[in-house]
């Protein structure tokens, strides 16, 4: 479970090469937490218009 909520902020830290940890770490946050509130949000809309 944990692996599949990391995979979108891994494929980043990959995809820009990203080694050390802490600045993994860092992007991770980052990515995790732009995309978790994205989709709450859009969540959070399309209950209240329904």
């Amino acid at each position: 479970m944990f692996r599949l909520l990391m995979l979108p902020s891994n494929l980043v830290c990959d995809r820009l090469k990203i080694t050390d940890e802490n600045e993994r770490g860092m992007v991770r946050m980052l990515v995790n937490t732009l995309l978790w509130l994205t989709i709450l949000i859009a969540g959070l809309t399309l209950y209240w218009t329904l």
